[in-house]
């Protein structure tokens, strides 16, 4: 730790401002989406907005940094340490920082963070003379400081989403968000459009980091945002837990915009999304050249209305009648782990009701779903690593979103081969290569029916067998070892994959699941 920072830790010289932020009424806070930002995260990415500048910040030529939704001032007190651990005079620090935010209140806070942090670091001249710049200001719809000149935009933009609720935008913010991405917002969030309006603020050469909802990386909503600054990522960060009080996950892109040069020079592939996304959660990379498994079996899930349906049908069972084949049992996600089923032995929610044996009336069901009644594997999403389970006499029925797995054949052990398949610790890397960053939380595998059928599968068919089998027996440990080895891997490849998968598997056990949705 520097020793601006230890002075920091030693004064508490950000008390105030979080203090102030956490003290508003939280009607307030989810309508304009203010939430604390703790200090080792605006140091974190103060140090990732900052690492293409080292020579210009050492140099001592001018150096601006910005954050255009301030609150009271964490990135910019972090962004002041940061400057002066690379050399820069305290004087210097304050005289790169440019805050704007629409809270006057906020402001005044984060002027009288800046102060004592100036006082603390032996600069004496009165507030007037202070070099650093706050304004009162629109983020959405009024200019930015040095507006296309900012060698920095670093922060935590308030987050907006747009279905309901107090963060709609109203009829400025809609237009303000309109002229920045030169269409129509639509759902996309409001931290996403200013992610674009940031990258615009900066020079060529400039660099980006906020924090934004996890959702941008991969949701339909965020697409227009990630088509306008692609060419501009960097890197993503992610962290491993939940930061703030809003039940929301989040990540932050590190964009740097391209020079002329740069843009011209640069013919090489630039990576996707996900691909950075994977990187920053640590998924292994590897290659896979087995045969879809599309080539095996079809992959299908229901639509979000026969949720409805089915849960209009739902009974415990122990009901009259519920024991007969007219009922099968209702597998929702939580009821899966890998190659066993908890129906039983866990409670289920579906639909605000809680079941300990829910079964479907299926006579009770407004149109027949037919395909749910045969032999099929059950595949969970929005887990840590891949969770299936067979259904071998097809008396297994998929709540909305269990994706089945239906094998093209019914020779005896398809089923559990297909099974080996997506237990096998190489589908699970795949598959979160694959989906990194489109789950509601990070780390979460949430793939698609039509993205399950393109996974690959394994190419030693002697050993897949012998996996299978293991598995059949209960022996999970043992066959996952194997399937990890059935993939044509090398002996090292198999060793990150397997420990990747463990850890995974660990964190999903203390973690426990929903068995509801």
């Amino acid at each position: 730790m520097g020793s601006a920072r230890r002075l920091r830790n030693s004064l508490n010289v950000s008390d105030l401002g979080r203090d102030y932020e956490t003290s508003l009424d939280p009607t307030r806070r989810r309508r304009d989406g203010v939430h604390y930002t703790p200090r080792a995260v605006a140091d974190e990415l103060v140090e990732r907005a900052f690492a293409a500048h080292g020579q210009a910040i050492a140099s001592g030529t001018p150096f601006s940094v910005c954050d255009p939704t301030c609150g009271a001032g964490v990135f910019l007190l972090a962004a002041a340490d940061a400057l002066v651990e690379a050399g820069r005079t305290p004087f210097d620090a304050l005289a790169s920082l440019r805050g704007m935010d629409i809270d006057p209140d906020a402001l005044e806070v984060a002027r009288a963070e800046l102060l004592g942090w100036a006082h603390a670091h032996g600069v004496e001249a009165g507030e007037q003379e202070l070099p650093f710049d706050l304004f009162v200001g629109d983020a959405l719809n009024d200019a930015w400081p040095e507006d296309g000149r900012l060698d920095v935009v670093v922060g935590n933009p308030p987050f907006g989403g747009q279905l309901a609720g107090a963060t709609v935008r109203d009829e400025s913010a809609v237009a303000g968000a309109a002229r920045i991405l030169g269409r129509p917002a639509g759902y996309t969030d409001t931290a996403g459009v200013l992610l674009v309006r940031a990258l615009d603020a900066v020079r060529a050469g400039g660099s980006v980091v906020f924090v934004q909802p996890l959702s941008v990386l991969g949701s339909r909503d965020g697409a227009m945002v990630r088509d306008l600054v692609s060419d501009a990522l960097e890197s993503i960060w992610i962290p491993d837990d939940q930061l703030f009080d809003a039940a929301v996950s989040v990540c932050a892109p590190v964009l740097r915009k391209p020079t002329a040069i740069e843009s011209v020079a640069d013919s090489q592939v630039i990576p996707t999304w996900t691909e950075l996304a994977a990187e920053a959660m640590g998924v292994p990379s590897m290659r896979l050249n087995g045969a879809p498994l599309s080539s095996l079996a079809d992959c299908t899930a229901g639509f979000r209305h026969e949720f409805y349906d089915v849960a209009a049908a739902t009974v415990e069972r122990g009901s009259a009648g519920s024991e007969s084949a007219d009922f099968p049992k209702l597998i929702t996600v939580g009821l899966i782990d890998p190659a066993k089923l908890l129906w039983g032995t866990r409670a289920a929610r579906i639909a605000g009701t809680t079941f300990a044996e829910p079964v479907v009336d299926v006579a009770k069901l407004s149109k027949p779903f037919e395909l749910r009644k045969r032999p099929k594997l059950l595949v969970a999403t929005q887990t840590r690593v891949i969770e299936a389970v067979a259904d071998y006499d097809g008396m297994l029925w998929p709540s909305v979103p269990v994706i089945s797995v239906l094998p093209h054949t019914d020779e005896a052990g398809a089923l559990d081969l297909l099974l080996a398949a997506l237990i096998a610790p190489p589908a699970s890397v795949w598959a979160a290569r694959q989906a990194a960053g489109t789950a509601r939380s990070p780390g979460a595998v949430r793939l698609s029916a039509t993205q399950l059928e393109q996974l690959p599968l394994p190419t030693d068919r002697e050993l897949w067998i012998k996996g299978s089998d293991q598995l059949r027996a209960g022996q999970l440990t043992t066959a996952v070892r194997t399937l990890t080895s059935a993939y044509g891997l090398s002996e090292n490849e198999q060793t990150v994959v397997l420990e990747w998968w463990t850890l995974r598997s660990k964190r999903r056990k203390r973690q426990g699941k929903t068995a509801g949705l």
